[in-house]
């Protein structure tokens, strides 16, 4: 059973705010620096971006500030602006002490505005060494109460000659400090300046551990800051993925990215320790029938799933090795674990494939080029399978038609692939003609169907003459092209809330004012007891046998 953070000594109020941000379970890392932290030691850590070191240091820090001291309580070093953003922003949102404030110091922005802000309620300072001192030398920022300083890739520093700036700043502060340096790997130099400036600190190293790897393949794609929605998408698109587990770190970060796959078409759901057991498990067994092709999930929902994958992406880097490992357990035999990486979590996948004992390789981002043909071959194989499978007369009857009045072939055959991307154009070439004074206007958000004039116009008889399919029975529901609705919508609304699998949805023929939908006779029953009614573009619907 691994550790929550309720385990590690933090305070009620402190966890209440992990999980409103969605974080459900402590990394390696931070349960083991978060302990040492409370107890007043020094620590050396080696430990990348992406470890999740910033919230592991935030935490306990934020639990031990003394409310009453004024000014300057904690210092934390960074290498840069971003990093300055990125660290006062998590503390922003830890900070269960409203009356003490966070503020970042960093190049590009108004000196006299940023001293503005550091009056005596200004208890977290974030910023790199040199604007610190800068500030400090304005006396504008006093450091003499700092009782926590913390040290983000201090190797980067030291390498960037900033090792005077720092010892300036430490000897302005308090001797009996609390300091914490964070480093990629920890070299012979920074050991010695650790020796000089922390009290007997407690060394944290990424110590080689014994796993067991599946036989699977490792690959990783970098990604560009800001890009990653759509990456995922190239991704899915140029490998042909249509079937996979995708984890994220942060539980809405998991929702967004199924609400994102299902508003793009890819049928998905999302689990995560903030559900009710129960609708965990009902959208596992969706994904396992083959319902939805996509689950987004958080490490800690993930921990106890016994099942398989042909493909596991990480849309975040794990944050250590044992994470990488338990999520590589879901993939099957010669499947494949795809990494999305940002630059600054490089460092962090080096660590992993040290770890690992083998090289991860990069593949390039898929170019348009490339997943178009990717859609086109899938696309060739569909026409394929429907040459050999379906009953295709009565389309050749209007073929030959349009043959005979001398229109090539390899047109005719093209405008039926633009007609099939526009699916309510396609199915209304063979539906019955409308009836007298039908309001050709389309449903359009706020407009709803009417017929032209006053008078009530009798119900639309309900026919169709071709036969159904063998094992299938026939549906229909009471709307159609008057509300704009498309079979992906029909096959979601049935597979999602009948829990049937996509496939058992046969034809799908949409008309004016209803719908004619065919099922495999086994979920019928199903089907009409658990959806009877539901909503569809704005209105409800019901199904019925015809």
């Amino acid at each position: 059973m691994s550790q929550t953070f309720t385990d590690l000594g933090l305070t009620p109020e402190l966890v209440a705010g992990l999980e409103a941000m969605g974080l459900e379970k402590p990394t390696a890392l931070q349960a083991e620096i978060i302990p040492h932290i409370l107890a007043g030691r020094d620590i050396l850590a080696e430990a990348p971006s992406g470890s999740g070191r910033t919230t592991g240091y935030a935490l306990p820090i934020l639990q031990t500030l003394d409310v009453e001291t004024p000014g300057a309580q904690v210092l934390v070093l960074v290498g840069g602006s971003d990093n300055a953003i990125r660290a006062g922003s998590l503390f922003q949102k830890l900070n269960p002490h409203k009356e003490l404030r966070v503020v970042s110091l960093y190049a590009g922005r108004s000196l006299a505005r940023e001293a503005e802000q550091l009056d005596d309620t200004a208890a977290i300072i974030i910023g790199t060494p040199p604007r610190i001192r800068e500030h400090v030398n304005r006396e504008a920022l006093s450091l003499e109460h700092v009782q926590f300083v913390v040290i983000e890739d201090i190797d980067y520093l030291l390498s960037r000659r900033q090792q005077t700036v720092i010892e300036e700043l430490f000897d302005i502060m308090p001797a009996g400090r609390q300091t914490t340096l964070f480093a990629a790997k920890v070299e012979e130099a920074l050991q010695d300046f650790a020796d000089e400036h922390l009290f007997e600190p407690v060394m944290i190293q990424r110590e080689p551990v014994a796993i067991t790897v599946p036989l699977i393949n490792h690959r990783y794609q970098a990604v560009p800051s800001g890009d990653k929605e759509d990456a995922l998408i190239r991704l899915l698109d140029g490998e042909n993925i249509s079937r996979s587990l995708i984890f994220a770190s942060l539980r809405p970060q998991a929702e967004a990215i199924a609400f994102d796959l299902n508003t793009r078409g890819y049928l998905s759901a999302v689990i995560h320790l903030g559900m009710e057991k129960s609708e965990r498990e009902a959208a596992v067994m969706r994904w396992q029938e083959g319902v939805l092709e996509f689950l987004a999930l958080t490490d800690a929902a993930g921990e106890d799933l016994m099942l398989e994958s042909p493909y596991v992406i990480s849309y975040d880097v794990a944050p250590d090795i044992q994470s990488y490992v338990a999520r590589s357990r879901l993939v099957e035999e010669n499947g494949m674990h795809f990494s999305l990486v940002l630059g600054r979590h490089r460092a962090l996948l080096n660590e992993i494939e040290t770890q690992l004992g083998q090289r991860i390789r990069a593949v390039l981002s898929p170019t348009r080029a490339s997943v178009v043909a990717q859609k086109a071959e899938a696309y060739k194989k569909r026409i394929k399978a429907i040459v050999h499978r379906e009953h295709l007369e009565p389309y050749m009857l209007l073929l030959n038609d349009l043959a005979k009045e001398g229109i090539d072939w390899s047109e005719i055959a093209a405008a039926a692939v633009i007609l099939s991307q526009k699916p309510q154009e396609t199915e209304r070439v063979f539906e019955r003609q409308r009836p007298q004074g039908y309001d050709q206007r389309r449903y359009t958000g706020g407009t709803s169907y009417r017929p032209s004039h006053s008078r009530p116009q009798q119900r639309e008889r309900i026919y169709e003459d071709r036969e159904v399919e063998e094992g299938y029975v026939r549906l229909v529901m009471d709307a159609g092209y008057d509300i704009g609705v498309r079979p992906k919508d029909i096959v979601g609304a049935i597979a999602n809330e009948a829990n049937v699998p996509g496939r058992a949805v046969g034809n799908i023929d949409i008309r004016d004012r209803y719908t004619y939908i065919e099922v495999q006779e086994e979920y019928v029953d199903r089907i009409l007891s658990r959806v009877p009614s539901t909503r569809l573009r704005g209105r409800t619907v019901t199904f019925r046998k015809v």
